[in-house]
């Protein structure tokens, strides 16, 4: 398994979002929100968040490299990418960040990747 689908494996775990929202991780997450409110995410929730897990994957290796080497082309080039699908889902997120349940699971992905980064 390539480090990219290990994290984004374990992202999804975090989640708890794998297997069809069947399984609930009881690592990080347990401690912010009560397992069962994972659930409670609309369809549509789940799979922004399921999409800005895969968002993240390539962000964080985009910040890796760019933190070795800044002059890496194809890597600013992604980053610009990166960044203006951001800018898409910012309206969406506006609207989904007004259901306290989602801005827990979204806010704490947020910790999760900062983390990262720095590791």
């Amino acid at each position: 398994m390539t480090e990219k689908q290990s994290t984004r494996r374990k992202f999804l775990q975090f989640l708890g979002l794998s297997a069809g929202a069947s399984m609930i991780s009881n690592s990080v997450m347990a401690g912010y929100i009560d397992k069962n409110e994972i659930l409670k995410l609309n369809p549509e929730q789940q799979d922004f968040m399921i999409e800005y897990g895969k968002w993240m994957d390539e962000y964080v290796n985009v910040i890796k490299i760019q933190n070795t080497d800044r002059d890496d082309m194809e890597n600013n080039l992604k980053m610009i990418k990166l960044t203006e699908q951001a800018e898409i889902w910012q309206p969406k997120l506006t609207e989904y960040m007004k259901d306290r349940k989602f801005a827990i699971i979204y806010l704490t992905s947020i910790e999760k990747m900062k983390a990262e980064i720095t590791n």
